[in-house]
């Protein structure tokens, strides 16, 4: 079903809305390469460099940076990705269609973050497969809490994806918002090296950042035995996260030109 007609149609259920809101993804051919396989790249080119890991000389760095990779990627497809298709939305007058029809926001909201979760899964299961069959990457087969870790990291980026929309009425106007989040996020977010690393200040700002739960959380997900208690914590940050976008969301996202 094409966007046009998704805005035609009245009474769409949230499947519906779901699948053509899905089908737009995949159909964007180029876009749909660089959401899934760019991440891919950035993570051969790491692994290939002769970098040691500033945790453990016995981690190799390709086991050390996969989940890290993977937290960017799922916080990338919602503060890029999802700003800027609503965004651009907004510039081709799609979202005035949308208005007068009877879909209600609730329904859109719902079927554009499932659709580009099961994007964010797909990109997890590649990445995963690449590091694990061509750089002998450890995962020890958490996939629970993997899954857990990634649906609750997406819904965070994906509502951050959507306040910056909320504000951004052109590509020019996204990109100095979505820089100014999503920058830091990726150089404070213990996704390349260990927040220890960092000056003390912002050591103790990363620690409390999204992104850090979220690439913690994988990491141990990813590198040790299951136990729900050393997971527990990364977990509870991104709860509280979630919570917290989600009400600011409700407050003060509206669909509107």
């Amino acid at each position: 079903m094409s966007l046009n007609k998704l805005t035609e149609t009245p009474m769409l259920s949230i499947k519906e809305l779901f699948k053509s809101n899905f089908k737009i993804i995949y159909r964007d051919k180029s876009g749909f390469f660089w959401t899934v396989f760019m991440p891919a790249g950035i993570y051969i080119a790491l692994s290939l460099l002769p970098i040691n890991s500033a945790i453990d000389t016995n981690l190799k760095y390709s086991n050390y940076v996969l989940p890290g990779i993977i937290a960017m990627t799922i916080m990338q497809g919602g503060i890029y990705g999802l700003a800027y298709w609503m965004t651009d939305l907004k510039a081709r007058g799609v979202i005035k269609r949308f208005l007068v029809t009877p879909i209600k926001m609730s329904e859109l909201i719902f079927s554009l973050l499932a659709s580009r979760v099961i994007v964010m899964i797909g990109q997890v299961i590649i990445i995963t497969l690449l590091g694990v069959v061509f750089f002998k990457a450890s995962f020890v087969g958490n996939v629970i809490s993997t899954l857990i870790l990634t649906l609750l990291g997406g819904g965070i980026f994906l509502l951050a994806g959507l306040l910056i929309s909320n504000y951004a009425t052109s590509y020019q106007s996204a990109a100095p918002l979505t820089s100014a989040i999503g920058l830091p996020l990726t150089f404070l977010g213990n996704i390349f090296y260990p927040i220890e690393a960092l000056p003390d200040a912002l050591e103790k700002i990363a620690r409390f950042l999204p992104i850090t739960y979220l690439a913690d959380g994988l990491r141990t997900s990813y590198l040790y035995a299951f136990d729900f208690r050393t997971i527990l914590p990364s977990i509870i940050g991104l709860a509280i996260w979630f919570i917290i976008l989600l009400f600011i969301t409700i407050k003060i996202f509206r669909l509107k030109e």
